[in-house]
């Protein structure tokens, strides 16, 4: 029976600095219900938080709260859920008796209300987080003694970005998906070094799921990859809008130079015309180079979340099944069925692995437009460089008064060699990350095999549970 006791009965423990351990294969699941309370929990939370079954279904989240943690972490996972937004966290929780643990949850809103899984967080920046933790809390807590509970957590939550901020993080969705894509890297390779991979599954998981898996892993492990890239790409992608504003301007200045100039030197004159027609063509050529490095830029960003949030997902889902067939919930009552738990998951991960699908073949597209850019910026260099060698000669030709010209003439070819040795990198970039893009389309047919059999999967079981209500 679903225990009624009132949450301060249950926590009556005094955090110590004991640890409750769990392995780094292990996953925690959970499902709440619109209000956090818990409504399905799978038995690694259960042994982890020291609380029985019975005990800990139908009450909030806070039951396993730590006093250790900022409220304003939970204001910003909270107001993301209900902005019916994903969101990763870490949180330091409080185990029945009062020892602790760190997870690195990931939570989604679901169909009924939230599910949420947790890893075990074993990266550098975990280190560097709890130290902020413990900051932020130290204000918070100072700040309650002035304005009250709901004022400091609002400013406190302001001191926490601020401080991702100076860990080089523009918010916090980006702190999040890059620690929890750091999270999982880790995560996969210390797996991938001590798995079992002869490791045995119940019959009851479908074959295509346990193909899945390496899929996805290896996809998680080309994250770092994916994500090197784009950090070039964006460095490379600031360059390129101040190299368009600097050819407008040499062509600004030629032109006003040129109005300076006598009748008889004309020939300057057209030369710095072209230069403002080139500029123009230029500044074109240059932008749309940009919007394909900021299309990349949102593709990664898409895929990291997608790929590590499917990955736990698909994981977690064949674990749940090996439990369900080992009777390990013989006994024990939910507000949810196991059978519901487990289309909760297939609707979480399903749709996400169509996105992947997609995206995947995006990025070979995306590098192909790049090297086109790069041809089209080549040409435009090259003209830029013969309007510098045409008007080198004519200024041979002119007075002092041409000095500024020469100057002009002179920053062009400046910038020109400055461009095509950027270029020369980036072009080297795209080439070198070719492979990964058509290593990507065959990941692309895996999974879209891959999904049509677990659709099927997914409906059989559907239809099955129906059948049995």
């Amino acid at each position: 029976m679903i225990s009624e006791k009132k949450l301060k009965d249950l926590r009556t423990a005094v955090p110590t600095n004991q640890e409750s351990p769990f392995k780094i294969h292990e996953l925690f699941f959970s499902v709440t219900d619109p209000k956090s309370n818990m409504t399905f929990i799978n038995e690694i939370f259960e042994r982890v938080s020291k609380f029985d079954h019975e005990e800990i279904i139908g009450q909030p989240h806070k039951l396993i709260r730590h006093p250790d943690m900022p409220r304003a972490v939970f204001k910003i996972f909270w107001d993301r859920l209900k902005a019916d937004k994903p969101v990763a966290a870490y949180v330091k929780n409080m185990a029945k008796d009062g020892t602790y643990y760190w997870v690195k949850a990931l939570a989604f809103p679901c169909d009924g209300g939230y599910l949420s899984i947790r890893l075990k967080p074993t990266s550098d920046l975990f280190d560097k987080i709890k130290d902020i933790y413990s900051e932020t809390l130290q204000v918070e807590q100072a700040k309650e003694e002035e304005i009250g509970k709901r004022k400091a957590m609002e400013q406190s939550e302001e001191y926490l970005l601020e401080l991702l901020k100076n860990e080089g993080f523009s918010d916090y969705e980006e702190f999040m998906w890059n620690a929890l894509q750091q999270e999982m890297h880790q995560r996969e390779e210390a797996l991938a070094k001590t798995t079992d991979t002869t490791r045995s599954h119940t019959e009851e998981v479908p074959e295509a799921l346990l193909e899945l898996e390496p899929v996805l892993q290896e996809l998680v492990i080309s994250l770092n990859s994916l994500q090197d890239m784009h950090q070039d790409l964006v460095q490379y992608s600031d360059y390129i809008l101040e190299l368009a504003r600097s050819i407008l301007l040499l062509s600004i200045n030629a032109q006003i130079g040129s109005s300076k100039l006598d009748q008889d030197d004309i020939a300057l004159s057209v030369i710095a015309e072209q230069m403002g027609e080139q500029s123009i063509e230029g500044e074109e050529k240059l932008l749309e180079m940009k919007d394909n490095i900021q299309g990349v830029s949102d593709l990664v960003g898409m895929l990291n979340f997608e790929i590590v949030a499917s990955k736990l997902q698909v994981e977690m889902t064949i674990d749940f099944m090996d439990e369900i067939a080992a009777d390990a919930y013989v006994g024990k009552k939910s507000t949810i069925t196991a059978d519901k738990s487990i289309e909760l998951l297939y609707d979480a991960f399903l749709p996400r692995l169509s996105t992947i699908k997609n995206g995947l073949g995006e990025l070979p597209n995306y590098l192909k437009k790049l090297l086109t850019n790069v041809e089209e910026i080549e040409k435009f260099l090259l003209i830029l460089r013969l309007i510098h060698n045409t008007g080198k000669v004519e200024i041979a030709r002119l007075n002092d008064d041409s000095n500024s010209f020469h100057t002009t003439i002179q920053d062009l070819l400046e910038e020109v060699t400055t461009a095509q040795e950027h270029l020369d990198k980036l072009t080297t970039l795209v080439h070198k990350n070719k492979k990964m893009g058509e290593q990507y389309t065959d990941r692309q047919q895996d999974l879209n095999a891959l999904i049509s059999e677990l659709q099927e999967h997914a409906h059989a079981s559907s239809d099955a549970s129906e059948g049995d209500e």
